[in-house]
């Protein structure tokens, strides 16, 4: 992104959206969409994975993304994308969880990675929140379609949830039969339940023999 006074180069401000030009100090305040990316206006030879649209280079808590115009979807390395998470978390850490389930036909498709253009492995994102992501661990790149960002920034897990925001319940006493498996009440999320609540549901399956 250049300058509009001077034409110089300009830089992001910290982990801000914003940028700011080191030779004559002006400022840019790009417009961001859903998932907080700033359009920071040039454009890459990288293909977007989805629709083939050249991909733009963006900016995201201050990191550098490559994101498509048309589907709103954005590439971003391994390592931006570790420090991005934690900060658009952080940003939603007063808000409520919204529960969501992703159609299991998402995992079917297959994408080809924009820069080394092999096939990308398509899985449920790991580190908590019901989406599904692309990455290459060739490229170190990960891929999320528009609005996976605020699903999985949403994410709280059990012992940071509020108490009237949700019920971690047992599979196992859906059933007669002693089962393993952990839900948020009313979602598909599964998540590590605590010791406490493992030792109440194991209690809990005792006292129905």
């Amino acid at each position: 992104m250049n300058c509009r006074n001077c034409g110089a180069a300009m830089q992001p401000v910290g982990n801000r959206s914003y940028f700011r030009c080191d030779h004559c100090s002006t400022f840019d305040f790009p417009a961001t969409n859903g998932d907080g990316v700033a359009d920071v206006g040039a454009v890459t030879e990288l293909p977007c994975p989805v629709c083939q649209v050249n991909l733009s280079v963006g900016a995201i808590e201050g990191h550098t993304v490559r994101y498509c115009t048309a589907c709103q979807g954005f590439l971003a390395t391994n390592a931006d994308f570790g420090e991005i998470v934690p900060k658009k978390r952080n940003q939603f850490s007063d808000q409520p969880t919204i529960p969501r389930s992703f159609d299991p036909k998402e995992l079917q498709r297959r994408l080809k990675c924009p820069q080394c253009r092999k096939m990308m492995d398509t899985h449920p994102y790991g580190g908590g929140g019901n989406a599904v992501v692309d990455t290459c661990d060739r490229c170190k790149l990960i891929w999320l379609d528009a609005e996976e960002l605020e699903v999985i920034a949403r994410y709280r897990s059990a012992d940071r949830l509020p108490r009237n925001e949700g019920l971690l319940v047992s599979t196992a006493s859906q059933s007669k039969e002693p089962q393993t498996g952990w839900r948020w009440g009313g979602d598909d999320t599964f998540d590590e339940p605590t010791f406490g609540e493992w030792l109440g549901g194991i209690f809990s399956i005792l006292g129905r023999r």
